[in-house]
């Protein structure tokens, strides 16, 4: 094959005389190539018929139309390839791009023509969207193949992402000269030309490299059909180039963050970026990973000094000018998106431009659906910003509800171009989003507002574009807030309110900061006409606004008469009166509007008010009834099929649990109840969750855990910023610092979390906290010190109807009296505490209350009573005789 490759003199070839016929019909090389031409030859003689025969000359050509004859060692292989770039990362695409062209008959082998099986080119189309690297890849692993092909290696740059690509004709007369065809010999049709190429390359090993494909159709005729030909296609499409079987595909999607910093270094020097890591790294957040993007900063860091991570950080921020930014010398973002945007139709463009202006956030069919004319206008859209890589698939395509995105740059330039459409254009678009999300979010609402239904002629929904309601309205809360604001601008501002009362029955799962939730629903204008939702609202904000929420109800309005709006309004006023440490108050309110709501049939309504309901009584010294009412919710929240509320609920039910030292199941569902909150993402419940296990673990005296769970409950407070759970956390840790023996350590968070209460003004806890400061004192054995503040706590506890706090403070109270000498009063707060345990059936706490008044007996000189108290109790209580000896003054007061 040595004179295949480097070509021969001149040499003459006898074909039969029906060749010669045919090559008059454009067959010539189909037919006369197919018996195998050596490289760089040119068609130079004539067809002479001679009865059966024709005579054909061929003259061998090297760099113009005169034949000159040259020995096979002096001629040098083709090779058409750019320098080999650098590539950074990619060594996975690069490995399995370089196995897929070396899976050719192997240098040296026979090429088997006459097998079909074996008579296929291997052709493998390595596309993604604009600046993913697609041809760096293709180049790198083109040169790491050369022994493959050792013919030739021929390239092109087709020009697709161009505003006039190569035609298929030209490309051809490109490959024909390249393999030594003179131009004089050259077919004028596309087909005769793809013919003589395909018998050029029937018996050679070449490699072809076809770089900015535009379409099928463009690169049907330049692929090879030889089994020593390997093809590599570069496209913005995973073009099928027809019917061709030995078809591969490499997607190139962005790099990992990792590679993406890489790409960065290279092009902006190592030492700039190890200089300032942190400024670097959000440059690659603000350039998306996307390659292209990262190599003009680079390109633009290196060309100046004075140029600093830095001061380009600041420039990127603002996606405004992002796009401004990223171009340098001759390379564009902006321009090399124009290119994909110039193809799109009219009704692609505009989709684009329209999912470009909406917040961040999941794409589905649902929301290409909204700003489409019809179901067939969005699907063809769908399927040309697909087929040009401006919209990928999200994960798993074959989801039955697939999911799709938009890179962030692309984002930004659709937004801009978006921009240019003609006003009334945008504002028809518009309108048809802003409706479509009035309809589903009002259907969706319905589900747990049964009037809503028939107020607005609408029929509910469970679920929508693949989600519940609660997940819907989670995943798309920016949006909304975008809907709300943009309705009456295009000319429907009754949405507005309508948007914010739905939203309202889902505001335990909108991740909106408090400034968001302010916009929404305190506006007049757009605010909800409903006074539960301002209400809602008004209890959702960080700050509690209790008194904005009972003016709400109390000011009345819009569409809340009714028996339903009367059981809420009962319900939510016992909320604030239970937030507020008004116990027995808001049990007697809540218990009301229960009643009500069951009658009602109103089940979402009627799981809050359980939930809440259960709270209380557990507050109350009646966990047994909390539990009952908690199931009652949960079993609830299962049937509208809510993943945070079912969540929330098993947390705490866990907690009631917890107080009755019912362990096992304890734990059981705050392993359910983490995986839900770090389903939905939900840092502060999850981090809530926490704390409850923290307190479990450290009853079960695992305290090394309980530390742990404690110490990320409080990282994810204080990052959020959530000081009364801080605070609380705080609390929880001063009997388990106590119970490490580190008094000092539990002492400093007493303090700590008394600072914390007092400036967040919650009173109830402050009293907590003082207890617990109390028994420290206590256990150190300065009882005269500890009665001041456990006095304090009994008192706030009994006021806020707290019965079972009041019962802790007490007991504690009667062990310091105890302590201090004080007799008669040590009984009295005893025997009131166990009278509270008794009620509410908490029988391990009763018994370690039991132990303490006998000893204040014995310390009276009442031996035979406390000896009586002890025996009735051991036949009454198993717990009693299991802490046996047990003393309060140095336990701690809820661990065995």
């Amino acid at each position: 094959m040595a004179g295949v490759r480097a070509g021969l003199g001149q040499r003459r070839w006898l074909v039969p005389a029906t060749l010669a016929v045919a090559a008059s019909g454009g067959m010539l090389g189909d037919l006369l190539f197919g018996i195998g031409l050596p490289t760089k030859w040119a068609v130079g003689g004539m067809v002479a018929a001679m009865g059966s025969v024709a005579v054909l000359t061929f003259t061998a050509e090297r760099g113009s139309d005169a034949g000159q004859a040259e020995a096979a060692d002096d001629r040098p292989d083709i090779d058409q390839l750019e320098p080999m770039p650098v590539l950074i990362g990619r060594t996975t695409l690069a490995r399995a791009l370089c196995s897929m062209l070396e899976d050719v008959a192997p240098a040296g082998a026979a090429l088997n023509t006459a097998d079909p099986a074996h008579g296929r080119a291997q052709v493998v189309v390595v596309h993604g969207a604009a600046g993913t690297g697609k041809t760096t890849l293709a180049l790198y692993a083109a040169h790491q193949v050369k022994g493959s092909f050792p013919d030739a290696r021929l390239y092109i740059d087709l020009r697709g992402d161009g505003t006039v690509p190569v035609s298929s004709a030209q490309a051809l007369e490109h490959f024909l000269r390249s393999l030594g065809v003179a131009t004089a010999d050259i077919p004028r049709s596309v087909g005769d030309r793809a013919s003589m190429f395909r018998s050029l390359a029937g018996r050679l090993r070449m490699l072809v490299l076809l770089d900015n494909a535009h379409s099928t159709e463009q690169i049907r005729p330049l692929i090879p059909s030889g089994p020593g030909c390997g093809v590599v296609i570069t496209s913005r499409r995973a073009l099928s180039v027809g019917n061709i079987s030995h078809r591969e595909e490499i997607r190139v999607s962005l790099p990992e963050e990792g590679e993406a910093l890489a790409v960065l270094s290279h092009y902006a020097g190592r030492s700039r970026v190890l200089e300032d890591p942190a400024a670097a790294l959000e440059i690659v957040h603000f350039c998306g990973r996307l390659p292209i993007a990262l190599r003009i900063v680079g390109a633009r860091l290196q060309s100046r000094a004075d140029l600093t991570l830095r001061r380009m950080r600041a420039r990127l921020e603002d996606e405004k000018s992002r796009l401004r930014e990223l171009a340098f010398e001759d390379s564009s973002l902006q321009a090399c998106l124009l290119l994909s945007h110039r193809d799109l139709s009219e009704p692609a463009q505009r989709m684009l431009g329209a999912l470009g202006g909406l917040p961040r956030g999941r794409l589905t069919e649902w929301h290409v659906g909204l700003v489409a004319d019809d179901a067939a206008a969005a699907t063809g859209a769908l399927d040309e910003l697909m087929e040009t890589a401006l919209m990928e698939v999200s994960g798993n395509a074959s989801n039955p509800e697939p999911e799709y995105r938009l890179h962030d740059l692309v984002r930004v330039f659709a937004r801009d171009q978006y921009g240019q459409l003609p006003p009334e254009e945008r504002r028809l678009t518009e309108q048809r989003i802003v409706l479509g999300y009035r309809d589903t979010a009002l259907r969706l609402a319905a589900v747990r507002a049964p009037e809503l239904a028939a107020r607005e002629s609408v029929t509910p929904a469970a679920s929508a574009a693949g989600q519940s309601a609660a997940e819907w309205f989670a995943t798309e809360a920016e949006r909304l807030m975008w809907v709300h604001a943009q309705a009456a601008q295009v000319g429907l501002p009754e949405v507005a309110p309508l948007i914010a009362e739905c939203a309202s029955y889902f505001l335990d799962d909108l991740d909106l900061a408090s400034e968001a939730l302010t916009a929404m629903f305190a506006a007049p204008e757009t605010g909800p006409r409903s006074a539960h939702a301002r209400a809602r609202a008004a209890l959702r904000l960080a700050d509690q606004d209790f008194v904005g929420a009972l003016a709400a109800l109390e000011d009345g309005g819009g569409p809340d008469s009714g028996p339903h709006g009367a059981a809420r309004t009962l319900a939510l006023t016992a909320r604030i009166e239970r937030e507020q440490g008004r116990y027995d108050v808001a049990a007697a309110h809540m218990s009301a509007a229960v009643e009500q709501l069951r009658a009602l049939g109103d089940g979402w309504h009627l799981a809050l008010a359980l939930e809440m309901l259960g709270e209380i009584e557990r507050a109350r010294g009646m966990p047994s009834e909390g539990e009952s009412c908690q199931r009652e919710a949960l079993a609830i929240a299962g049937e509208f099929a809510d993943l945070r509320a079912q969540a929330r609920l098993r947390r705490t039910l866990a907690e009631t649990l917890a107080y009755k030292r019912e362990f096992a199941e304890a734990g059981e569902l705050l392993r359910a109840s983490s995986a839900g909150f770090r389903r939905l993402g939900d840092r502060s419940w999850e981090a809530r969750t926490l704390y409850v296990q923290g307190r479990v673990q450290r009853l079960l005296g695992q305290r090394t855990a309980a530390l742990a769970s404690y110490e990320r409950a409080l990282q994810i407070f204080d990052q959020l910023g959530e000081r009364l759970w801080s605070g609380r956390v705080r609390n929880a840790r001063i009997r388990l610092f106590a119970g490490l023996g580190d008094m000092d350590r539990a002492r400093e968070e007493a303090e700590a979390a008394l600072t914390v209460f007092a400036e967040v003004g919650h009173t109830l806890w402050h009293a907590h906290t003082l207890r617990d400061l109390g028994w420290l004192h206590l256990c150190s054995g300065h009882a005269d010190e500890a009665v001041p503040a456990l006095e304090s706590a009994v008192r706030t506890c009994r006021e806020a109807g707290d019965s079972h706090a009041e019962a802790a403070a007490g007991h504690l109270l009667g062990v310091a009296y105890r302590e201090t000498g004080r007799a008669a009063e040590a009984r009295r707060e005893l025997e009131a505490a166990r009278a509270i345990y008794a009620a509410g059936g908490y029988a391990w706490q009763e018994a370690t209350c039991v132990h303490d008044l006998a000893r204040a007996l014995r310390s009276a000189g009442d031996a035979a009573g406390a000896d009586e108290l002890a025996r009735t109790a051991a036949a009454a209580n198993p717990y009693f005789a299991a802490m046996s000896g047990r003393d309060g003054a140095r336990a701690v007061p809820d661990e065995d």
